[in-house]
């Protein structure tokens, strides 16, 4: 999971939140995540902070996302998301996610463990 934000305490907000399930592939920002994929880092599934100075960047590194052929999930975090307008964009694509910013602790986690298709999964393990 790639986290791509400029923001070190956002970098460890999220971290914090998924380290414990999830390989995290921290980023400096959207030219840093660029040069990761250029690498050969090929995430499940990307985070990108909006609320970045490179923010005009996103379209065109989104897009560059599907030119690479990545499959996984985009969850985009904003504090200029209410939190209704987030989870109702959620709702209505299979691609692009959204989160608003602060999210309530778990949030993040939850979001990242049903877009992934892992909540119905651990919810069936934990009734063993």
């Amino acid at each position: 999971m790639m986290l791509v934000s400029e923001e070190p305490l956002f970098r460890l907000a999220m971290g914090r939140e998924l380290a414990s399930d999830f390989e995290l592939v921290p980023t400096l920002g959207i030219a840093s995540a660029d040069r990761r994929m250029d690498l050969g880092v090929v995430p499940e599934a990307v985070i990108v902070d909006l609320d970045s100075v490179q923010r005009a960047a996103v379209p065109t590194f989104l897009a560059r996302l599907v030119e690479r052929e990545l499959s996984g999930p985009r969850i985009l975090v904003s504090s200029h998301f209410r939190p209704e307008v987030a989870a109702a964009y959620s709702a209505s694509s299979l691609t692009h996610f959204a989160l608003s910013r602060p999210w309530r602790p778990g949030s993040l986690r939850t979001l990242v463990e049903s877009v992934m298709g892992l909540s119905g999964l651990r919810a069936m393990t934990a009734g063993r």
